[in-house]
């Protein structure tokens, strides 16, 4: 048999499998999920299955591995990463399986592994921002906090919107959207909203009135002696 038509064969078994393992994820628990229920689904027998993976954890591990490489191989080069991240958001969009593959992976059913190593992932190409706009490179830990700030923000965002709980805005609209938001914050969206940054300052300055309120009486409860 020629060995293009076996690498065929080869990916159609694998993509079947990875297939299978995203639409039961999104059906049961992982733990639950068995080598079984992934050969039923994907109509392969499990002889089959063994000749690629050693068990369900290494398929999904193969899962996870092949969204990585999907992300990766949409960006090369920094100075067109605005025209790359709306071809991605586009892609992602308009590619159901795409699309499930990372609701999958990062929703309630997902395995907390890949949002890390998503995390790790990205905070390299957020770290040599860092250091590109900001020379003199800041502390580590002001580096961590921002970035720890600013990922869960963006994932939100980017979900709703593939979520099309916003069905009119572009591609194009939500990564203006996004860069002005990192650069300037929510004032600098335009004179309009100046007024909601000042209900932000005056939401901001009564979360803090409230933390050290709740701060005090956590210190008199320490304080207290509740033995009996």
């Amino acid at each position: 048999m020629p060995k293009e038509t076996v690498n065929r064969r080869v990916q159609f078994t694998k993509t079947a499998l990875r297939d299978a393992m995203i639409e039961l994820i999104c059906e049961k628990p992982l733990t639950s999920i068995t080598v079984k229920d992934v050969c039923a689904r994907a109509d392969i027998n499990r002889s089959t299955f063994y000749l690629h993976y050693k068990d369900v954890d290494s398929l999904l591990v193969a899962v996870e591995d092949y969204a990585i490489e999907y992300i990766r191989s949409r960006f090369h080069e920094p100075a067109y990463a605005f025209d790359e991240l709306v071809g991605f958001l586009k892609h992602m969009k308009g590619t159901p399986r795409i699309r499930k593959l990372f609701f999958v992976l990062v929703g309630e059913r997902g395995d907390p592994r890949f949002a890390r190593r998503l995390q790790e992932f990205t905070f390299q190409s957020f770290e040599r921002g860092w250091h590109e706009h900001l020379p003199n490179g800041g502390l580590d830990d002001e580096k961590t906090l921002v970035y720890s700030y600013v990922l869960p923000g963006i994932v939100s965002v980017f979900y709703s919107w593939l979520t099309d709980k916003m069905p009119d805005m572009s591609a194009e609209q939500l990564v203006c959207l996004l860069q002005k938001l990192l650069l300037h914050g929510v004032t600098g969206l335009g004179e309009d909203l100046f007024p909601f940054g000042s209900y932000l300052n005056h939401l901001y300055a009564v979360l803090v009135i409230i933390l050290y309120i709740c701060l005090g009486c956590y210190s008199q409860c320490a304080a207290f002696d509740f033995s009996f």
